[in-house]
């Protein structure tokens, strides 16, 4: 009996727009639901949207962080047309209450806390970035950068350019060098040495 008063009743283009109450801005994609069917719609991205009802139909506008909104569409609609703007007020979502442990779970905090070791503070810090063995140990590990190659590149291109065209001298006959190279051997210089340690630095 009820879905035969349904089919009797005058169908409606029901058309409009789904706008937030406080910004008067289109919800994008809010949901349309039609009471006692499983038919609905879904808006466009603007707010917009456009299906065919019948008079009497209850409609509920729902989306994520507003109110649902109910609609009743009227009946005696001229012309088997309607629009309107469905206002939406802004809703609070409760979530329950949830407790994050970096250790993670309870049993495993007294474990945590004994070796749970004091923030350290800027100045600290600092001081540890700057220390000057720990400078030292890097400027010998790590590459040369860009400036510094293109340094030495103009220094070889320099001492190049200063004897074009003639024999450049040789260290192998600089008595300068040769006792240079004496001293160098008697201390050990040219032993194979372990790399430097670099100093701890606990963050």
């Amino acid at each position: 009996m009820a879905f035969a008063q349904k089919k009797d009743r005058p169908v409606v283009q029901f058309s409009g727009f789904a706008m937030s109450q406080d910004s008067m801005t289109g919800i994008p994609f809010a949901h349309i639901g039609l009471r006692g069917s499983n038919r609905g719609g879904v808006a466009r991205v603007d707010g917009f949207f456009s299906f065919a009802v019948n008079e009497g139909d209850t409609l509920y506008f729902t989306s994520l962080g507003y109110e649902p909104s109910t609609y009743i569409v009227p009946t005696g609609v001229e012309d088997s047309k309607l629009s309107t703007i469905i206002l939406m007020h802004r809703g609070a979502i409760p979530l329950h209450q949830v407790d994050v442990y970096y250790w993670g779970s309870r049993s495993n905090f007294p474990q945590a806390f004994r070796d749970a070791r004091p923030p350290k503070d800027l100045d600290e810090r600092a001081m540890e970035n700057t220390n000057a063995s720990l400078l030292s140990a890097l400027g010998e590990t790590l590459p040369i950068d860009g400036g510094e190659a293109a340094q030495r590149y103009m220094q070889i291109r320099a001492q190049q350019a200063y004897y074009y065209h003639q024999q450049a001298p040789q260290n192998i006959f600089n008595p300068l060098a040769w006792a240079e190279f004496i001293r160098a051997l008697k201390n050990g210089d040219f032993k194979k040495k372990a790399p430097p340690e670099l100093p701890k630095n606990d963050y």
